[in-house]
């Protein structure tokens, strides 16, 4: 079985010239090839696979995940499920809802979409000092991060830095400087999906998973800051979702973006299945021994899944 990851699902927006998303037109044909080749498990068939801990019958299908919670989710996924009778399982970063505001990894987003990646690098590189880079991990964080993206010039490097390498201390003042800057300034509740859509999402079958409360690389947090994001986040979605299994979904992805903290958390919060960004199929044996990192494919390592 085989997980496939989203995220931007759009159209094209003249003021963002640069940003990286798939098509709504590729997506639809993203979801024939699916249907066509391997199929989608059902909603039913997926909640009996993990309580089993077996693939069994759905050996081969695809199950459908969506992460950051985004307003293109509400206007463009839900509507081409809902039409084809599918679902998904979409991951919520809770902050912008327990605060109102844009996260900084999708101000990240929006800098490179509007910028030439390389005016965008200089203008980090003339912002972000030695000392704010305190990170002894750069090297791993470097050989680790993007390898399956095809970024502009620029852009992969600009990512390293605001996402990785940068102190939490100084990151978010450094994306507020580059975003004045720029003069990029979006409002949350433009940005993702509302509260009143989220209750719809589960309303019409979707599952409402955990993305942490505001997407940090949980491998940097001590275990008190990894519990209190993933607790605060899963107290709020409680409120909403209405799915007897819980889930979670690691920001970022990619062993390097987690730790043993991290499963341990997720296992006392009773998670009962976590996804990870890792290029192969789901097995019998990841559900029974390793199910707080069970890999997911990328859309784009598909047909009709290349980002514009």
């Amino acid at each position: 079985m085989k997980a496939v990851m989203y995220h931007y699902v759009r159209e094209f927006d003249e003021k963002f010239p640069n940003f990286r998303f798939l098509d709504i037109c590729n997506f639809s044909k993203q979801l024939d090839y699916f249907e066509k080749t391997f199929g989608i498990v059902s909603r039913s068939e997926w909640d009996e696979i993990i309580r089993n801990k077996r693939i069994g019958l759905a050996q081969g299908k695809a199950v459908l995940t969506f992460d950051d919670a985004m307003r293109c989710h509400f206007d463009y996924v839900l509507p081409e499920l809902t039409k084809r009778g599918l679902w998904g399982i979409f991951y919520v970063p809770t902050a912008p809802y327990q605060g109102q505001r844009m996260l900084d990894v999708h101000r990240i987003h929006l800098l490179c979409g509007a910028l030439d990646g390389t005016e965008l690098h200089t203008a980090i590189t003339s912002l972000v000092t030695e000392d704010m880079i305190p990170d002894s991990k750069r090297q791993e964080f470097r050989d680790s991060t993007y390898l399956n993206q095809k970024n502009h010039a620029g852009v992969s490097e600009s990512k390293r830095l605001l996402n990785y390498f940068i102190s939490y201390e100084y990151r978010e003042s450094v994306i507020s400087k580059l975003c004045s800057l720029f003069d990029i300034n979006i409002n949350a509740s433009d940005f993702y999906v509302s509260v009143d859509g989220l209750i719809e999402l589960d309303r019409r079958g979707m599952v409402l998973g955990s993305h942490t409360r505001s997407h940090p690389v949980m491998s940097r947090l001590n275990v008190i800051e990894q519990t209190e994001q993933i607790k605060s986040s899963f107290e709020f979605l409680d409120g909403i979702s209405s799915s007897s299994l819980k889930t979670y979904c690691h920001p970022y992805g990619g062993f390097h973006s987690f730790n043993s903290d991290t499963v341990e958390i997720l296992n006392l919060e009773g998670v009962h299945y976590s996804f990870n960004v890792e290029s192969r199929e789901i097995t019998d044996e990841d559900l029974q021994h390793f199910p707080q990192a069970m890999p997911r494919f990328d859309c784009n390592e598909f047909p009709f899944g290349k980002a514009s």
